[in-house]
């Protein structure tokens, strides 16, 4: 993050009389996980279908860590990076990159080969091939019309159940970064936390800031951990999209009968 980032957070916070504690605890605070983590190093390799080159004057190049098998992934791109962690901090349960590759016939006849950059599959065992671009770099028509020749001539059978595309409107900065905070809070959830945290929000009536959540607490780590827990289960949501900062206003979700959960 920049310093005028930091400037901007601690000016709107300052405004909305919300301010972070920057104190330096006496102790060092561990996060208290209720699931401990085990760790299986190295990863294992990608079963991609192709390997990008290891660098590029265009694209970003990643190596990140598959958390649902432990293996390699091969991100030919921020655009992908940012859209696999949004796509792993909702209700996947598998996920693979650079893959399947397929093969089809264009609309002058001509055989092609396309590789798809994910493919996933939902807790509801739908299956969904994914092809990742930047919006500048999709002629629309073109595009959209090799996915349906794809799917079409049933070169995704037995493979996926549905294909789709997306660009950085869906894989933002800013989605990216709340997902990365779900990630890391299903890894440090404590359960008490939780709980405790869950009780706060039955209290809560109308919007409140984030940061008043944590507000005169010792160690604000495990609250803001639990929180963003239960930002994932749906308990809580940010009043406008963006990145979730301690000045956002946030809401808690009712029941569909219009009490609190």
């Amino acid at each position: 993050m920049r310093p005028e980032h930091h400037i901007k957070r601690f000016l709107l916070e300052t405004r909305h009389g919300v301010r972070s504690d920057y104190r330096i605890p006496e102790q060092t605070t561990y996060l208290r996980p209720s699931v401990e983590e085990t760790f299986e190093r190295p990863p294992r390799p990608s079963c991609a279908t192709r390997r990008p080159s290891d660098k590029s004057p265009f694209n970003t190049r990643a190596r990140p860590v598959n958390p649902l098998n432990h293996t390699e992934m091969l991100m030919e791109s921020s655009l992908e990076q940012r859209f696999s962690g949004i796509m792993l901090a909702k209700d996947v349960v598998e996920m693979r990159e650079q893959w399947p590759r397929v093969t089809y016939v264009d609309h002058a006849g001509v055989k092609r080969e396309h590789t798809f950059d994910l493919w996933l599959k939902k807790r509801s065992g739908k299956r969904v091939s994914i092809a990742v671009k930047p919006e500048k770099k999709i002629p629309v028509r073109v595009f959209i019309s090799m996915l349906a020749a794809i799917w079409d001539q049933g070169c995704l059978e037995g493979i996926a159940d549905d294909v789709s595309f997306t660009t950085e409107h869906f894989a933002s900065e800013a989605a990216a970064a709340n997902a990365e905070w779900i990630l890391f809070a299903r890894r440090a959830r404590n359960d008490a936390d939780v709980e405790e945290a869950r009780e706060l929000l039955k209290t809560v009536t109308g919007q409140v800031r984030f940061g008043e959540l944590m507000k005169d607490l010792d160690i604000q780590a495990h609250r803001r951990a639990a929180l963003w827990c239960l930002i994932d289960e749906g308990w809580l949501r940010p009043v406008e999209q963006g990145v979730i900062e301690d000045y956002s206003l946030m809401e808690v979700v009712p029941l569909p009968g219009g009490s609190c959960r």
